[in-house]
């Protein structure tokens, strides 16, 4: 008898026909949030016949589909059993999970292991970096063994972008030698996964589409050399395998694909109108002034992880007179050539290229140190001192600061003016401008991060998309459009997304004052 197993995953959609527990014909394809055409699409592609046992897994199938459905970790038993797999513990490494199951003699699960909800190690943090330089999964298996393996942290996917382009851009690095860095990282975040879970010897299953990367598999087995590794030709299909195994007991007849999918429905939780807190918020607009010839001036640099940023500042009035915010893009010297390029112009337009004095000059920032170099002051300050400065210049009243940049996110508290308790976040991008830029600029095609804020204010009921690691929101978002939620849903959802990570990761429980000072790009 024939049967059929179905796997929703994260990010792609696997399909298992199979008969007397072996697998006849088995597909993958990316789902990219539309379930419905994908499992038509497959199907077709299998020429699935209506009524065949159908089981139904994974983390969407059973919001998403009319039919039986079960638990992944009872599909990986019943796919180890097919296959007479006998092993100490199973490894699944999925779009956005990554997953060790310990096995008893008997090849039953008795625990698990799964990291946080971070992309780092999973299959969408590969594919993400890929596409950072113009390169598609099926690209890597081009990439010859000998390409150069260099350090990168195992850290948030969206800080390692910086990593990654700061070696393009320097040309210390080909693109062959960051795919295969990016794959020892993976690589090693498997190891670590083991090593947690205890699992330090025997035989071990690697299940899940990363399995189709040559190069991960064989940084696995050399970090590891205790430890028999088994691939399965049904790796990337292993869960939906088992569904398949399971469905002639547990499963349903499959219906016609229309009546297949249930009724689509928005499944997120909504939050209140942005535009209803507006009247709490007090915006500050400082223009720039003309640049005046004879005249004193103090220039202020911000060196960030992800855009730089320089001031002119007359010295007597504290008026900003010529400014500007560009992109670092790994280069933070080259940054700020830009911006003083820019200034530069600035001056000469207001004074008809006359000479002006720029009697100080400071820095502060990430690249405070080398930028300070490169200027050749001893003014290099640390962000903490900068930002309590500048907020009490404005209002000394001020008792928190909520700083929220590229990369960096941090928490001040004051006391008459002066710092007194400090926080940052870890590795983690969620609740960071690059977590709301990338984000809008993917599915929703918003490129300017000045548009973000109007869209999100025109929205009725935002998406409670919740806590979520930057590269997985993607799938979220995806998932909200083909439920028909509006743009303006969606990204005032985004928003609120990032105060959530934001108070809960950085904030948690200190102290915030009755007056707050939000800063940094995401303002």
């Amino acid at each position: 008898m024939q049967s059929l197993g179905i796997n929703i995953g994260s990010t792609s959609l696997k399909m298992v026909l199979a008969e007397d527990n072996r697998p006849l014909w088995s597909a993958a394809v990316p789902h990219e949030g539309d379930f419905g055409a994908a499992v038509r699409k497959l199907l077709a592609a299998g020429r699935i016949s209506q009524g065949t046992p159908t089981l139904v897994t994974g983390n969407e199938g059973r919001f998403m589909f009319d039919a039986a459905g079960t638990l992944e970790p009872l599909c990986v038993e019943a796919a180890l059993k097919a296959l007479d797999l006998k092993a100490d513990a199973v490894v699944s490494m999925g779009g956005e999970d990554l997953v060790v199951y310990s096995l008893n003699g008997e090849g039953r699960i008795i625990n698990n292991f799964s990291g946080n909800k971070c992309a780092s190690g999973t299959g969408e943090f590969l594919k993400q970096q890929l596409a950072r330089m113009d390169m598609k999964l099926e690209d890597i298996d081009k990439i010859p063994d000998d390409a150069k393996v260099y350090p990168l942290s195992t850290r948030c996917s969206v800080f390692m972008k910086s990593d990654c382009t700061h070696r393009l851009n320097k040309r210390e690095a080909t693109k062959n030698d960051i795919v295969l860095s990016l794959s020892d990282v993976m690589a090693v975040k498997v190891i670590d996964f083991l090593k947690r879970a205890k699992v330090t010897k025997g035989r071990v299953v690697l299940t899940g589409g990363i399995t189709l990367n040559r190069h991960i598999i064989r940084f696995i087995r050399e970090k590891a050399p205790e430890i028999e590794f088994i691939i399965p030709e049904t790796a990337p299909v292993f869960e939906a395998l088992g569904a398949a195994v399971l469905a002639p007991a547990s499963g349903s007849p499959l219906p016609p694909v229309d009546q297949l999918l249930k009724t689509n429905e928005i499944r997120f939780g909504n939050l209140g109108a942005l535009k209803d807190w507006q009247r709490k918020v007090k915006i500050f607009d400082k223009p720039d002034g003309r640049v005046q010839a004879n005249r004193k001036y103090i220039l202020g640099v911000d060196g960030g992880s992800t855009t730089t940023k320089a001031c002119l500042v007359d010295a007597e009035t504290d008026e900003i007179v010529a400014s500007h915010y560009g992109r670092t893009h790994g280069d933070p010297v080259k940054a700020l050539r830009e911006c003083l390029t820019i200034i530069q112009d600035k001056i000469i337009a207001d004074t008809g290229d006359k000479e002006v004095d720029i009697r100080l000059v400071s820095t502060t920032g990430s690249s405070r140190e080398i930028l300070g170099v490169f200027l050749e002051t001893p003014g290099v300050y640390n962000e903490i001192i900068a930002h309590s400065v500048g907020t009490t210049y404005f209002d000394q009243t001020v008792e928190t600061i909520f700083e929220i940049g590229g990369q960096d996110a941090k928490y001040v508290f004051l006391k008459n003016g002066v710092p007194i308790d400090y926080a940052m976040n870890e590795a983690c991008s969620a609740g960071t401008g690059s977590f709301l830029e990338e984000s809008a600029s993917g599915d929703l095609s918003i490129h300017s991060a000045k548009d973000i804020g109007p869209i999100a204010l025109n929205a009725d009921a935002p998406l409670k998309f919740g806590e979520h690691c930057s590269a997985f929101i993607n799938s979220d978002i995806r998932k909200a459009v083909q439920q028909g939620a509006t743009r303006e849903n969606i990204t005032a959802g985004i928003a609120c997304s990032i105060v959530a990570n934001y108070l809960n990761r950085v904030v948690g429980n200190r102290t915030i004052g009755g007056k707050v000072f939000l800063q940094g790009g995401v303002a």
